[in-house]
């Protein structure tokens, strides 16, 4: 039976296709497979007449996933905004049930699923739908990945509270790009949320899958990842 992990964040931009890679490739070179998979992503490049979903091919190279990528990503639109409103421009309609059942075909092939939202958790897919609905259905542990800078206590804090709210089980806070000078955020966080802080991982936006798996393995918790 394959683990699953849905890694969201504390809002846009707080990298986690970054720390979804690191984990991702950690686990492959543990001999693991890997399934990655983004399946609503906003901001898609125009190449050669369609749409590529760059994060989704990232996760795909990452986890050596030797499906196609429409495995992986299910909705893909250019403009780079909240979803549902980048599929209302183009006349699509976001479903649920859908990302569901993409995320159940990837787990009889895979150790480890791994599922990214799009944004923070409570962003919206449609009138009706936020992403931590989807991730409800889902049923896996979540973890949190947000920017550990000033103002990452409130956001994460923000975000636990809402997860489980939602009935949500929080696998853990990931702090990324993490400075040099010690904000202790994550004790606070941990203190504040009763939440496990599963690293704090650096600034380390590289293009090199090996080399983010090396951090990973040297900074997070992996073991703690999955609840």
């Amino acid at each position: 039976m394959s683990k699953g992990l849905f890694i969201t964040g504390t809002g846009t931009t707080v990298g986690k296709t970054v720390i979804a890679r690191a984990v991702a490739r950690a686990f492959t070179r543990r001999g693991l497979a890997v399934a990655a998979a983004k399946p609503v992503e906003s901001g898609a490049a125009f190449v050669n007449g369609g749409l590529v979903p760059r994060d989704a091919e990232a996760l795909r190279a990452a986890s050596r996933f030797e499906g196609g990528l429409e495995r992986l990503n299910l909705y893909r639109f250019e403009d780079a905004v909240s979803p549902h409103l980048a599929a209302s421009r183009v006349g699509a309609v976001i479903e649920a049930d859908l990302i569901v059942e993409l995320v159940r075909a990837l787990e009889p092939g895979a150790d480890v699923v791994l599922v990214e939202g799009a944004g923070g958790l409570l962003v919206p897919l449609s009138d009706e739908v936020l992403y931590a609905d989807v991730a409800r259905a889902i049923g896996y542990p979540v973890a949190i990945v947000a920017d550990n800078v000033l103002g990452a206590i409130n956001h994460t804090l923000l975000t636990v509270e809402a997860a489980r709210r939602r009935g949500l089980t929080v696998a853990g806070v990931i702090l990324n790009r993490t400075p040099p000078e010690a904000l202790d955020n994550e004790g606070a966080i941990a203190r504040h949320g009763d939440v496990r802080v599963l690293g704090l991982f650096p600034d380390a936006s590289v293009g090199d899958d090996d080399a983010l798996a090396e951090i990973a393995e040297q900074t997070l918790d992996l073991d703690a990842l999955f609840g």
